[in-house]
């Protein structure tokens, strides 16, 4: 592999990344999030500034409509697509606080893409599922610190890891 190109604007170290068609969007330890567009010189597209610390997580959904991003400041934000862009709007969608730590791990359902599974730190300790049409969600107590999250493609099951218990957990709906 070979470099081919190098993205700057960010005011300190970038810490997350998400991919949706051609945009590139990254989370920095200032909070703040860039939309990048690969394909242009002026790759800056567009910024966020919600998050009033780090960005630890961020995922696009499988279907491009919602960006989620969760941080430092224990904020979950949700997103949703600019109209006829592949970028977010400015504005979220949601804006919530009920983690009570970092929220780093984030996934999205891979078969219902408007459902968002969000872990908390230490101090939380939960799983959350988000609905983005309704703005509900359903709450799993880990009673552990939920440090990543994956989907499974039939959206049954949702795997996740703890670095203190040395396990990795599967939930069942």
């Amino acid at each position: 592999m070979k470099r081919v190109r190098v993205m700057g604007g960010y005011l300190a170290r970038v810490s997350s990344l998400s991919w949706n068609s051609y945009i590139l969007s990254s989370g920095s330890r200032s909070g703040q999030i860039i939309h990048h567009d690969v394909r242009q010189r002026d790759h800056s597209v567009a910024e966020l500034s919600s998050h009033t610390q780090e960005v630890c997580g961020l995922k696009w959904s499988p279907d491009g409509r919602y960006l989620g991003s969760g941080g430092n400041d224990h904020m979950l934000y949700i997103w949703p697509v600019a109209a006829g862009r592949a970028y977010s709007q400015p504005r979220s969608l949601y804006s919530l606080s009920v983690h009570q730590a970092v929220v780093k791990a984030l996934a999205w359902c891979p078969w219902q893409p408007s459902t968002l599974a969000s872990g908390g730190g230490t101090g939380d300790r939960c799983i959350r599922f988000w609905n983005c049409n309704t703005g509900r969600f359903n709450t799993i107590n880990t009673k552990s610190q939920v440090a990543e999250l994956t989907g499974h493609s039939t959206g049954l099951e949702t795997g996740s890891v703890s670095r203190w218990k040395h396990s990795v957990v599967c939930w069942c709906r």
